[in-house]
């Protein structure tokens, strides 16, 4: 099982995919993703020579799409064309080819730096239970700073989780963003002290954001907490803006009633303004990895990691160490190697974090004689 091993493109040919499809190759590339390509054509309105005519034109299109992935080296399958309402055929090949993640295109054209959320891409985002990405057509994807709004329930877990997967595999920045309302007093007749109100409201906040950190892995990732007082989709949005985030990570559903937070209805006025890429999650993450079949998959991207190194991609190549310890977190030559590789880029401080782990690895599985033999095997190229 690869980390992310099937993407469904789905592809509209009468808007400019460009970001979408290069986007699915940065993925497929690091992950070794096999592509499903998908065009929908309507059932209405087409017949005898025009239906042809349509359909052959599609395929051309389609054929010149797959191309591009071939070209990159990446698994593709033939594109399929069907007949229909887009969402419904959709989710249909999705659920039959049990694709890890929908990649859409965000079908809008820029509005005053903003995305207005295509019909098809918002429907999904309703309706998949798939991990589904909307890439913004209009600017390069660069996947290096993400941001993840989250209100402790457990679809924003999931949310968090794969943000923090794709952190790793990006080797991006990545902010864990929570809002909270403070308290407003617009009648006379109450007299609680705001500002000692608020003073707690934020304290109760920041012991659940707490709370709910410890569950979560974050050793090695480059990350930061904030917490904004205000209206949730007005302070995601206002912190997308000032900090350019390129990735926004967020689940569909969360808290009801009084607590609801930033998930669900939030989710929807954010997604309709916003000026970046977002994924949105219900019940899966992104990266499905699977015990069974660990050894072969730290494998393929150990070596895939080697070979960035070598070509001296230093940078992309910490990305796979990384998704070798998500996999196995005492995988001792990705420990080595992510300490060779942050000394080369003059990261010293990461250096010594991976070195001392380990060193700590080994010591806990083994003698001090196999310890040392070990060690000088993954210091001295030999790998």
């Amino acid at each position: 099982m690869k980390l992310l091993e099937k993407i469904l493109v789905p592809i509209d040919i009468n808007i400019d995919s460009k970001e979408q499809i290069n986007t699915a190759i940065k993925i497929a590339k690091l992950s070794d993703s096999e592509i499903f390509i998908l065009y929908v054509l309507p059932e209405e309105g087409l017949k005898g020579a025009i239906k042809d005519l349509v359909f052959s034109s599609a395929t051309k299109a389609l054929d010149k799409i797959k191309n591009v992935f071939v070209k990159e080296g990446i698994t593709v399958c033939e594109p399929v064309i069907k007949y229909g309402k887009p969402v419904d055929k959709i989710l249909k090949m999705a659920a039959k080819e049990d694709v890890n993640l929908i990649l859409t295109g965000s079908g809008s054209k820029k509005e005053e730096k903003k995305i207005k959320r295509g019909y098809t891409a918002e429907k999904l985002m309703r309706q998949s239970k798939k991990p589904v990405w909307v890439v913004k057509s209009d600017k390069a994807n660069k996947l290096k700073n993400i941001l993840c709004p989250v209100d402790f329930s457990e679809h924003s877990k999931c949310a968090l989780k794969t943000a923090i997967l794709l952190s790793k595999f990006f080797n991006a920045r990545l902010t864990i963003l929570g809002v909270y309302e403070e308290y407003a007093n617009y009648s006379p007749r109450f007299t609680m002290d705001i500002e000692t109100e608020n003073v707690h409201r934020l304290k109760q906040f920041e012991r659940e954001m707490e709370e709910f950190i410890k569950e979560f892995d974050l050793i090695g990732i480059n990350h930061n907490i904030e917490i904004e007082a205000g209206s949730a989709h007005v302070e995601i949005l206002k912190t997308i803006e000032e900090n350019d985030h390129d990735l926004l990570v967020m689940g569909t559903h969360g808290r009801s009633g009084i607590k609801r937070f930033v998930i669900g209805s939030v989710t929807e006025k954010v997604t309709r303004e916003v000026p970046c890429s977002f994924i949105t999650t219900k019940t899966e993450v992104v990266f499905n990895v699977q015990c069974d079949n660990e050894v072969n998959e730290i494998e393929t991207h150990y070596k895939i990691a080697n070979d960035l190194f070598k070509n001296g991609h230093y940078n992309d190549a910490i990305g796979q160490y990384l998704i070798c310890l998500q996999i196995n977190g005492m995988h001792i030559p990705s420990l080595f190697k992510l300490s060779e590789t942050f000394r080369i880029i003059d990261d010293s401080a990461k250096a010594k974090y991976y070195g001392d782990m380990a060193n700590d690895v080994l010591t806990k599985l083994w003698d001090d004689g196999i310890a040392k033999d070990i060690k000088k095997y993954y210091t001295s190229g030999n790998q």
